[in-house]
């Protein structure tokens, strides 16, 4: 017996030594097994829909790229967005495009400058910022890849730290505020779409996960009022953006009574409470890029465009810095209207902090300010619509004012005389504005428009780790869970410009590779066997019917495919309709009218385009060609 015994000791020895077989690994094989029998048990449970190797909630550029990513994996894909269709792309669709970019050689200049952004914060840790900067070094280069043509780089460092000299941007195209990367990554999905299926007005409302293992094996999707279970094999990438179209939420987590986007519609934080949901763990909920002062459209309830604070430069109209003040509640300036911060973030005795805020808000200004200048590119000519529309308050006297916009009189006018000194002197002893914006306001009548706090997006969100990964509570993994872009993103103080897009480009690939990856703790087999999968319903743009004289051409605008119906009659257009678009309402109709209107005039497409709204302008420029190319 002994004999024995020592004989199968032997043969185990030299077993693991030879192939590496142990009792620890036959262990370890016996759990695996006993794990992955459980997640099947789990998978028979489910009612399931669909299935998919990989399923990305959410088409801006985060989701676009891991979708891209994912499918040059092999994987196939699912991307779910909740807009309808045309009106996908979050906030990268109407961003400024630049993507942000660095050399490799240059990558320990990069992480000294992005330790410095990070400040006294504990996170993002010394490896994400390592694996974030790695993956940006790439963006150039995968850009290419993917199609992109005419990339201009150029330095961009947005704040005076030691490493920032190194950073760069990327623009494709050379121009900013087209919408050209977003297009570029939609072009790339297309090209895919063999692998990639899109389910518009399809908002991801849950994640299906094993309560005993914790891996995410799918997602639940609401189609019309239909909940629906699809199964991600291999992973879910969370790509949904931040809250900035969600109230509650801004006032939970930014402290803000209300606060308005610049470009996003549909934010509304869906990623993050289904992440909640699963116990994940969030970080730097408060942060965001902004806050600054904006007028609220009232039809898109976003802002105008960008920023009216600081100097006119490609970000802001300058506005401010006409005859204007701004004043809070109590009817004071409270904050110089000549500085645009820095995403929101100004200089105070050497920390950048959140600009401060007083609520409600009003820009105040004179006769002379409103014909300087209308207050947006795409607001009427001496900003005369905006006042019959009532978003500009017009009074002829500073009380009259005060009292239509319920501030105090008495500390308006004391301020404004008060302020109108500061101009004759050429020197603002309160907020140091700067001298050559100090212009009185003395011209009757007087003008009001409120303001409220807006900003590009929100940074808070699930935390994620450097292989994109969705961390919980405890800090461990949640399987085949990931996340990337502004869900939250690695930013948690201070922002670099361009960091946001670079961030959905860097860690979009990074997520969509790794759950592309097949997963081993899980069974491969389908759970549609037998079953027809149910494909998700959308509405779709209505096929035109062309009468005689009737011509179609196709471009794109800032938000996305625009159709035109151009109408002829003995070689003479007659009439132009833009029967297709989504561009943005409240800026984009004064472009249609004045650049459709300037076409049938002058009888050619060669006109000029509408100030603030050039790429709309161009779109219809370009899609009359098209049609007229049809004759």
């Amino acid at each position: 017996m002994r004999k024995s015994f020592v004989l199968l000791l032997v043969v185990i020895i030299f077993m693991q030594t030879i192939t590496g077989f142990s009792l620890e690994t036959l262990n370890m094989q016996k759990q695996s097994n006993i794990e992955t029998n459980q997640n099947n048990d789990f998978l028979k449970k489910v009612e399931w829909h669909g299935e998919y190797d990989v399923i990305v909630v959410g088409y801006g550029g985060a989701g676009a790229t891991a979708s891209i990513e994912a499918a040059d994996e092999g994987a196939k894909v699912l991307l779910l967005e909740k807009a309808p269709k045309g009106e996908e792309g979050g906030n990268t669709r109407f961003a400024g495009q630049g993507v942000l970019s660095i050399d490799t050689e240059d990558m320990d200049k990069g992480i000294e400058y992005f330790k410095y952004l990070r400040g006294k914060f504990n996170t993002p840790s010394d490896e994400m910022i390592k694996s974030y900067l790695e993956s940006v070094s790439e963006n150039y280069d995968w850009l290419k890849k993917i199609g992109a043509q005419n990339i201009t780089v150029f330095p961009f460092q947005e704040y005076n730290y030691p490493g920032g000299e190194v950073m760069d941007a990327t623009l494709i195209d050379g121009e900013a505020w087209t919408s050209s990367l977003y297009r570029t990554l939609q072009e790339a999905v297309e090209d895919r779409r063999t692998l990639i299926d899109i389910w518009y007005e399809s908002p991801g409302v849950g994640l299906i996960q094993d309560p005993k293992t914790k891996i995410i094996h799918g997602v639940k999707v609401d189609n019309n009022g239909t909940l629906l279970n699809i199964r991600a094999k291999n992973g879910v990438v969370l790509c949904t953006g931040g809250f900035e179209n969600n109230q509650q939420m801004i006032q939970d987590y930014l402290q803000l009574p209300y606060g308005y986007s610049k470009a996003a519609r549909y934010n509304t934080g869906d990623g993050i409470k289904m992440a909640m949901e699963v116990k994940a763990n969030l970080w730097h909920m408060s942060n965001l890029a902004g806050p600054d002062l904006n007028v609220l459209n009232p039809e898109t309830n976003t802002t105008f465009a960008y920023a009216i604070q600081g100097k006119k430069d490609t970000l802001s109209t300058g506005f401010a810095t006409q005859n204007v003040i701004f004043v809070g509640a109590d009817g004071t300036r409270f904050v110089d209207e000549s500085v645009l911060p820095n995403h929101g973030h100004v200089n105070f005795h050497g920390t950048w902090n959140q600009m401060a805020l007083s609520l409600p808000a009003y820009a105040i200004f004179d006769e002379t300010a409103r014909l300087s200048q209308s207050v947006y590119p795409t607001w009427s000519e001496g900003n005369e619509e905006e006042i019959e529309r009532g978003i500009i308050v017009k009074a002829n006297t500073i009380n009259e004012l005060a009292e239509k916009i319920g501030v105090n009189p008495v500390n308006l006018q004391k301020q404004i005389s008060e302020y109108n000194e500061y101009c004759y002197d050429k020197k603002d002893p309160i907020f140091s504005r700067a001298k050559d914006t100090l212009k009185s306001i003395e011209k009757a009548p007087y003008y009001a428009m409120e303001l409220v706090p807006s900003f590009t997006n929100t940074q808070g969100g699930p935390e994620r780790n450097e292989n994109g990964e969705i961390l919980d509570v405890k800090g461990n993994v949640i399987p085949h869970l990931y996340s990337a872009g502004e869900l939250g993103s690695m930013f948690s103080g201070i922002y670099q410009g361009t960091g946001n897009l670079g961030e959905c480009v860097a860690f979009g690939r990074i997520s969509g590779r790794n759950a592309a990856k097949n997963k081993n703790d899980v069974t491969m087999e389908s759970v549609m066997l037998g079953k027809t999968p149910i494909i998700a319903d959308w509405k779709e743009p209505g096929e035109v019917i062309c009468q005689t004289g009737e011509l179609i051409g196709e471009d794109r605008g800032i938000g996305g495919p625009l159709k035109v119906k151009v109408t002829m009659k003995d070689d003479i257009i007659t009439d132009i309709e833009v029967i297709y678009h989504n561009e943005t309402k409240g800026v984009s109709s004064n472009a249609i009218e004045t650049i459709t209107s300037a076409i049938i005039e002058n009888q050619t497409p060669d006109v000029d385009a509408v100030s603030g709204a050039t790429v709309t302008s161009k779109g219809i420029i370009n899609a009359v060609k098209d049609a007229l190319e049809k004759k």
